[in-house]
């Protein structure tokens, strides 16, 4: 099937993430439409789709016609969408009402919910030192290690944060490690000349260069 679309871009899309599937392509093979097989079914209010050319710009002023036939079909297909959705919502079952907990189960929320906020300031600030707040951290740590019903994204993402203190020490160390390596470089550079430098330079540029050719070529594999 072809339509007429207005091709006209300064770029494009060079590569799409895993999930999403290319649907149109200009003559050029350039990407013009792609959607997500698994997120769009406008019948059930499903509707990720992305277009590279731009169908508002094809309509004719004060008027729904546009200049190519099947431009319309973006809109229309959105609209569905939002009106299966909307109709979900509205027949969908009421939501329950908040939960009351009792005096001791609130006392114990409000100190897990101190903790992470304690390891979500750290983590932000880049403090690694835990020595001060340890006994804080721990009510975060082993809330993370008992409770099951957290999910795996949920979980890293408490890590992320700094809000479980298990590898603590390793990580100092670490930067410790790093620390060291960095003022050795230092030291062995201050005594290196500027042809030296400059051919070490470009070496680690061309490195650099590999890298990312050999990156690129396995993301395509794993795109296949």
């Amino acid at each position: 099937m072809e339509i007429k679309v207005n091709s006209y871009h300064h770029q494009g899309v060079k590569k799409l993430a895993p999930r999403l599937v290319p649907m149109a392509f200009a003559p050029d093979g350039l990407v013009e439409g792609f959607y997500n097989p698994e997120a769009y079914n406008p019948d059930e209010g499903k509707f990720i789709m992305g277009l590279q050319f731009h169908p508002e710009r094809m309509r004719q002023h004060n008027s729904d016609t546009f200049d190519y036939p099947g431009c319309a079909s973006a809109y229309q297909e959105f609209v569905k969408a939002v009106s299966a959705y909307k109709k979900k919502l509205s027949s969908s079952i009421s939501v329950p009402k908040t939960l009351q907990l009792n005096q001791q189960m609130e006392k114990k929320r409000k100190k897990i919910v101190k903790s992470f906020s304690v390891a979500r300031c750290m983590y932000s600030s880049g403090n690694t030192s835990t020595s001060s707040h340890e006994p804080k951290l721990e009510v975060g740590a082993n809330f993370l290690e008992e409770n099951t019903a957290l999910s795996s994204q949920q979980e890293r993402r408490l890590k992320q944060m700094g809000a479980t203190v298990r590898n603590g020490s390793m990580y100092k160390q670490m930067l410790k490690l790093n620390e060291g390596k960095q003022k050795l470089a230092r030291t062995m550079m201050e005594k290196m000349t500027m042809e030296q430098l400059a051919e070490l330079d470009a070496f680690y540029q061309i490195m650099s260069k590999i890298c990312a050719e050999a990156l690129d070529s396995k993301l395509k594999i794993r795109a296949l």
